[in-house]
């Protein structure tokens, strides 16, 4: 299953803190859609889930805006 959370607009931590929320509440091998447009917030993202072995995807879409897939 794909779950999505739409960070546009939100600043540090407040896009981590969800993704961890929503994570947390996934199964194993669902997929999270992260949508983030600060860079701050892609990186504390990328380096919290590095950190616990997940499996990342990253992409920028548009200019300062990136989709994060996490896999647990």
């Amino acid at each position: 299953m794909v779950h999505e959370i739409m960070c546009m607009g939100e600043i540090c931590p407040l896009p981590l803190l969800k993704t961890r929320k929503k994570y947390e509440e996934m199964k194993e091998g669902d997929v999270l859609k992260v949508v983030v447009d600060h860079r701050c917030s892609l990186d504390n993202i990328e380096t919290y889930f590095s950190k616990i072995g997940c499996t990342l995807k990253i992409e920028e879409v548009l200019t300062g805006v990136w989709e994060v897939y996490i896999k647990k």
